[in-house]
């Protein structure tokens, strides 16, 4: 069976040779347009002056008709040359992913960050290197947002995360329909794409995210009703006054009334067209802002409405795509977008002079009007539903790109356990180095010991993201992995925060604040706790972190804790076994250091920071106490 790697490499030669050839055929007939254009033009003339008019319109008749014939064809090519591009794009991307070399993609989801929340800040959820950087493959403003919001809120039922499971593992087979779903918004992104640094895709970056137009002037605009544009009469009134002043003009050319009586109503018509205008322009102005993003999200809507499947999550929210009458959502934001492209096309002096003699503007309102009441009030549900599929499609690449990984269990009540075989972060090369680990009721709590640069702080964030990964219906980097559903909570990565004068020691005194009051409300928590008081003297540090790991182990929590006070490796003993040691350790050879990332049980008995200070050109003899 070939690997996701080999899958892509043979998927973007595909996609090359056929966007290769599109565009050849596309170029070839754009020049055989223009050929026929200027043949005919040409022909066309010289019947003219020969005064030849039946030739002369044979030629624009044939010619014309090759010419429009000529043009379906292209625009059926250029349509195929964008597909090939798209897939081409998303396949190269992927290929990355495969690779390693995600962390080149632009879109890192840095705005999501938040040093408050639980763990997202510690364990690499958003910014650079991350998982949302990794699996981020969304092209709507709803599907970024919904990715980030399954990161920030996992799943806290065992059931949930069992069906959750179930739909990622049918997106993942479903390459193909995945896709097709993000390239239809990357086509009309005009082939944006989130890859590398450069400037010109940071560019492209900003192409993207304008586009994805937050909705919510969208949402207020469908859910305020203009009771004028509803009216019966004031409809009855827009059709009846052009149908009128049309009579008398026919009336008024054929001489049976007199011609200031069409010219009047005319007039009056153009004094209507400016009433409410300022009003009316503010919804013109929302028409022309999100037309491109409607163009997305329908193209979306109907990829997933058409599409098959088996899951019954992913039935439950096709079956929240319809109206009251049980029309798709797609055929609902479809006729919303051929009234915004009427309302579109206004800008040129043919709309002027439509306006002035239909009224126009008003019937657009009028069929907007109307179409509210059809589907206004599901289009926010219908996008947020939209943008979780996207979202889930996105978080099925784990699945598909790591045939390898497990899914993790839920264990039961009466066996509650993290336990797991060759556990691996995600985030890591293939050469990642994997650890086995146990906890349980009896035994809830590590303490890691290890030297500087060791692996500690990155075995914790493992198995923290372990966890979230669980939590979100995910594939977990290892042989084996079963856990019950706990709260993840990390104190890990704490900085100053000049702008609230808060230093980083305070910092970490607020994160563990927060650890300790979930505990207290009963929450079945388990906390990441890496150099915790680093920021004090040693022995306020052995004491506070002794005096909080004991309270975190009588009050139920589990956890890990990495430290460099080997005098915290006595709390094994006077727990009865329930804190365990275990630790990292080092090797010299040749007088080089190596570091086997291998969890050990036990104290750590090794340190380094003096060869690691000469390792990295410090001459400690010039910073020796004279």
């Amino acid at each position: 069976m070939r690997t996701p790697e080999e899958k892509y490499k043979k998927r973007v030669d595909v996609y090359k040779r056929k966007l290769e050839l599109y565009t050849a055929k596309s170029s070839n007939t754009g020049n055989y347009k223009l050929l026929v254009f200027f043949t005919g033009l040409l022909g066309a003339a010289v019947f003219f002056f020969l005064k030849l008019y039946i030739l002369m319109a044979a030629v624009i008749l044939i010619f014309g008709g090759l010419f429009v014939y000529l043009s379906t064809i292209h625009n059926t090519l250029i349509k195929s040359k964008n597909y090939y591009q798209a897939m081409l794009q998303i396949n190269q991307m992927c290929l990355k992913r495969a690779i390693g070399e995600w962390n080149e993609f632009t879109d890192k989801g840095e705005e999501f960050l938040n040093p408050q929340h639980d763990y997202t800040y510690d364990l690499d959820i958003f910014g650079k290197g991350s998982l949302f950087q990794m699996l981020n493959m969304t092209a709507s403003y709803s599907g970024r947002h919904k990715l980030a919001e399954l990161f920030l809120n996992p799943l806290k039922q065992k059931e949930e995360i069992y069906n959750r499971q179930e739909a990622l593992q049918e997106l993942a087979k479903k390459l193909l329909f995945r896709h097709r779903l993000f390239s239809n918004g990357l086509i009309l992104n005009k082939n944006t794409i989130l890859t590398d640094g450069t400037d010109s895709d940071k560019k492209r970056k900003k192409t993207l995210l304008d586009t994805m137009n937050k909705l919510d002037d969208v949402y207020s605009w469908v859910k305020k009703e203009k009771s004028l544009y509803s009216s019966p009469k004031f409809k009855l009134f827009i059709f009846a006054m052009p149908a009128f002043s049309f009579i008398m003009l026919i009336l008024g050319i054929m001489g049976l009334v007199p011609v200031y009586v069409p010219v009047a109503l005319y007039i009056l018509q153009f004094i209507l067209i400016g009433f409410r205008a300022e009003s009316r322009n503010k919804t013109f102005e929302l028409v022309e802002k999100y037309s491109d993003t409607l163009k997305v999200y329908k193209s979306l809507l109907k990829k997933f409405e058409t599409e098959k499947f088996s899951s019954g999550y992913i039935n439950s929210l096709k079956n929240n795509l319809k109206d009251d009458y049980g029309n798709p959502a797609w055929r609902q934001i479809e006729k919303l977008s051929k009234i915004w492209e009427l309302i579109a096309n206004r800008y040129n002096l043919m709309h002027a002079i439509i306006n002035i003699a239909t009224l126009w503007d008003f019937h657009c309102l009028v069929a907007l009007e109307n179409w509210k009441k059809g589907g206004g009030k599901y289009v926010e549900k219908w996008f947020d539903i939209i943008g979780e599929v996207e979202a889930l499609c996105s978080l099925s690449l784990m699945c598909h790109d790591n045939p390898e990984y497990v899914m993790p269990r839920i264990c039961d009540e009466n066996n509650l356990r993290i336990e797991a075989l060759h556990l691996g972060h995600p985030l890591l090369s293939k050469g990642r180095k994997c650890n086995d680990i146990k906890i349980n009721s009896a035994e809830p709590i590590l303490l890691i010991t290890g030297s500087n640069m060791s692996g500690k702080s990155t075995f914790l964030r493992t198995v923290g993201v372990s966890l979230v990964l669980t939590y979100l219906g995910l594939p977990v980097c290892a042989e084996s992995f079963t856990c019950p559903v706990l709260k993840v909570y990390a104190c890990m990565r704490t900085s100053d925060n000049l702008g609230q004068s808060v230093s980083s020691f305070y910092a970490e005194l607020l994160r563990v604040k927060m650890i300790v009051e979930a505990v207290q409300r009963g929450e079945k928590v388990f906390f990441l706790l890496d150099e915790i008081f680093k920021g004090t003297n040693s022995a306020d540090r052995h004491t506070g972190a002794k005096m909080l790991i004991n309270q975190l182990d009588k009050k139920g929590a589990w956890g890990l804790v990495s430290t460099h006070d080997l005098e915290l490796a006595d709390m094994e003993n006077e727990s009865k076994g329930r804190i365990r040691n275990y630790h990292f350790k080092e090797y010299y050879k040749d007088d080089q250091i190596f570091f086997d990332y291998q969890l050990r049980k036990g104290v750590s008995d090794t340190k380094n920071a003096i060869y690691l200070m000469k390792m990295a050109g410090v001459n400690v003899e010039d910073i020796s106490p004279q």
